[in-house]
């Protein structure tokens, strides 16, 4: 999309907003002349969207409402978002150009929660709008349990399994507690499809690795849809055409420079039963300008919340920084980490008998990156129950960073990831 012709696309969209009392309050009585007049309107927080729930945005007569989601909630009042069958479109659309490529050759499993968040929805959506056929396998549903997937994915040939990164690491695991091998005896997946953490370099690497096939990330969030998707050749880009990004510095005021971090912020140029402007996601993210062989030209990190990071010696590490530290290890599934003196304690989960870290790897990485590490590997079955995976299906939110008090109260936690 052209300057000019996104700048239509955002006036018309601010002008639809209007409907609302809380954007009609703060937004300007006229049409923008540039697309840098965007940055004069207010943020919108998480918070004025929870005290705006459930009806407070709506900008479509009910007559058009036509699906409700809430986000998770895990960590305060769930968000309401409204979507009209034009919405749905849209966020399916946005979905298809992943480049994953559903196509209707493909039987995709969708291993999201089928519930009132709406990941799973989505997916679906996206997928038979390109004629796949969806095989709908909850999380966190004990009719589902991990067995259950591992059966589904043979007997009916699925091509594409869709499902949180850990889950992904965890399904494998299932595999591999029923004597199956991952990369071997699912001869019909052609690739995996994750969205809901972060997806960084070194877990992308691990994914692949485990099951032997591309791949695919996409970022969104109920109240914008998605954001970025992956290409063809798994670089994330953003959806230009649907959305206006901004990468905020520290005080939320002026942007930063190109490459360098900051705190994600979107306009959705699409949305209209609950509108989205100027979000303040909570992510924080990096545009990367190198062109890409699909063409594009910038493509952006979603590196994950300012909350998911820990601090050593000045430095903050996020889920990207920590995770390509354990890419280095012969461990890499099942992993926690916090703060040690000078550095870092990791605690990781050993996958096979001779998976050990000698001394000298310890050394190696400690120089590569200027700090000191602690690392324990821990026997199968101390960060998780194995157990669980073949009886129940409910897991819980990801965590991997703990401070120095939780990791000395909880020791090694038992399915404190799952």
């Amino acid at each position: 999309m052209k300057p000019q012709e996104k700048l239509k696309a955002l006036n018309q969209i601010l002008e639809h907003c209007k409907v609302s009392p809380f954007y009609r309050e703060r937004l300007p009585g006229h049409p923008l002349s540039s697309l840098e007049e965007l940055k004069d309107i207010p943020l919108t927080t998480k918070e004025d969207l929870r005290k705006l729930s459930p009806l407070g945005l709506i900008c479509v007569p009910l007559q058009e409402l036509y699906q409700y989601h809430e986000t998770f909630g895990t960590t305060g009042v769930p968000v309401s978002t409204w979507f009209t069958r034009e919405d749905l479109s849209y966020n399916a659309r946005e979905i298809t150009m992943c480049g994953v490529d559903f196509n209707d050759d493909d039987i995709v499993l969708v291993r999201f929660p089928y519930a009132i968040s709406a990941i799973a929805h989505m997916i679906h959506a996206a997928a038979q709008m390109k004629h796949a056929c969806v095989v709908p396998v909850g999380a966190r549903s004990a009719v589902s349990p991990f067995p259950r997937v591992i059966s589904l994915l043979q007997k009916l040939q699925v091509t594409v399994l869709t499902c949180l990164p850990l889950q992904a690491v965890l399904i494998a695991e299932t595999a591999d507690l029923l004597g199956k091998r991952p990369n071997q005896d699912f001869p019909a997946l052609r690739a995996v499809c994750t969205a809901g953490e972060p997806l960084s370099a070194g877990r992308r690497r691990l994914l692949e690795d485990i099951w032997g096939v591309p791949v695919f990330d996409i970022y969104g969030m109920a109240e914008i849809g998605t954001a970025v998707v992956d290409c063809q050749f798994g670089r994330p880009h953003p959806l230009e055409d649907y959305f206006v990004i901004e990468l905020l510095d520290e005080d939320l005021k002026k942007e930063v420079k190109r490459g360098e971090l900051g705190y994600l912020v979107v306009t959705a140029l699409k949305k209209k039963a609950t509108p989205i402007i100027r979000y303040l996601t909570g992510d924080r993210a990096r545009f990367v300008e190198k062109k890409c062989p699909c063409g594009a030209k910038v493509s952006l990190e979603i590196r994950g919340r300012r909350e998911d990071t820990i601090t050593m010696g000045g430095r903050e590490l996020d889920l990207w920084d920590l995770d390509e530290i354990v890419s280095h290890l012969p461990c890499r599934r099942f992993w926690v980490v916090g703060p040690a003196p000078g550095g870092l304690h990791f605690v990781v989960e050993k996958e096979r008998e001779e998976s050990n870290i000698s001394p000298q790897l310890v050394n190696t990485l400690e120089n590569k990156y200027k700090m000191k590490l602690y690392i324990d590997v821990v026997p199968k079955g101390t960060l998780y129950d194995s157990s669980e995976l073949l009886s129940v299906g409910v897991v819980g939110k990801p965590q991997y960073i703990y401070s120095a008090a939780e990791m000395e109260q909880k020791k090694y936690i038992k399915s404190a990831r799952m």
